[in-house]
Order: structure tokens, then sequence, then C-alpha cells
């Protein structure tokens, strides 16, 4: 390879992995906006929490997140690039798991207002068993997608801590320990141990780790390929 196709793949390496940061934390902002609450409470089954985000804020967020979930896609580019050399099975596996992953993640992320916009209609409404059923009914279709993408981004990581572990990739060995399936494991655990900061943490989870594991490869891997 020339040095011009170097200094091309390089930048190409470094412009995905900005990308992908920027999504991580533009999606952030948005999933924050639309269910942060003081109160706590994500955990609950009927989304109570919804009641204390205004509609505002659940209407920037809807549109926020959406329009750049996208970019995540190049997020998972930057590791597939980052990979090299290991095996193309194994980057190319990273790489459609990550992305399909995402893919899921952005239609769960699209249709998560709606659940906003019917728990404040419940809230407001004389009778509401009309719609704590359409509740039930929507969470029922918009749950199972999240538990997806978590399991597209663990087996993503799965595979990428195999292949930094086992030397050939840009990557040095140490960054396996911040995959991005540990690092939304430690965003869950402040929440049950330190809520007082978890609680800030837990509305845009996936989005925390995907960022500090996009800052954290940019990093490194602007200085081990200078």
């Amino acid at each position: 390879m020339t040095a011009s196709n170097d200094a091309v793949s390089r930048r190409l390496l470094l412009l995905t992995g900005a990308l992908g940061a920027l999504a991580a934390l533009l999606v952030g902002i948005a999933e924050f906006a639309m269910q942060f609450s003081p109160a706590g409470g994500y955990e609950a089954a009927d989304y109570g929490y919804f009641a204390q985000v205004p509609g505002w804020r659940l209407s920037a967020g809807h549109f926020l997140g959406v329009l750049a979930a996208p970019l995540y896609l190049a997020g998972y580019l930057h590791i597939f690039l980052a990979m090299r050399p290991a095996p193309p099975w194994l980057r190319i596996s990273v790489l459609l798991l990550g992305s399909y992953g995402f893919v899921i993640g952005a239609v769960w992320l699209g249709s998560r207002v709606y659940l906003g916009l019917i728990v404040h209609t419940q809230t407001a409404a004389m009778n509401g068993d009309l719609l704590t059923a359409l509740l039930a009914s929507a969470a029922a279709h918009n749950e199972p997608l999240i538990q997806v993408v978590r399991a597209a981004i663990g087996a993503a990581s799965l595979l990428f801590v195999g292949a930094v572990l086992s030397g050939r990739t840009l990557y040095p060995r140490w960054i396996a320990a911040f995959s991005p399936i540990a690092l939304l494991a430690a965003v869950f655990a402040s929440y049950l141990l330190v809520p007082a900061i978890g609680i800030y943490l837990l509305p845009t989870a996936m989005n925390i780790a995907h960022f500090a594991f996009f800052v954290l490869s940019l990093a490194v891997l602007a200085r081990t390929s200078g």
C-alpha cells in the first residue's frame, strides 16, 4: 500500500470513528430528552416515568434520535477497519451484527415516543382502562426490539474481544476490557449501585457505552496509526 493510500485509510478510520461518536452523542441526548425522569422508575412496567417528561422533550428527542441513529453504521465501519488484519469473516461478522443491531435500535427508538404519548393521554383521561390495554399492546411490540439490539451488540462485542485478545487488530489488547457490551453493563451497574449517578445514565445507556468506546478508540488509534 502506498503512502497516499495509507493516509486515505487513516483518514477514513478516524472519520468513521468520529461519526460513530457523534451518533452516540446525538442519540444519547435524544434518549435522555425522551426518557429522563428526576424520580427514576425506569424499570416500571407501566412506563409511569414518561408522565414526568414534557411533551416538547418527547418530540425533540424523537426527531433528533431518529435522524441521528443511522450515523451509528459509520461507527461499526470504524470498528471493522480497526480490526485489521483479523480474519475477514470476523471483521465482517462484527460489522454486520453491530449494523443489524442499530438498524433494529432505530426502529425501537422511532416507536418509543408513542409509549410516552399514550402515558400522557392515560394520565389525563377520566377512564384509562382502554389506554392501559393499548399501552400494554404497544409495549409488547416495542420492548422485544431492544432485546434484539442488546443480543446483537453482545455477540459483536464477544467477537471483537476475541479478535483484540488475539493481537491481530490495530488495538492494544487492554481495550478488550472496554467493549461496548462491557461499558453497557457498567452503566446498568451504576443504576443499581450508585443510583444518584445511574439515574442520569440509564435513560441513554447504550449511547453512553458507545460514545465512551468510540472516543477511546479514536484516542488509541490516533496515536498508534499516526
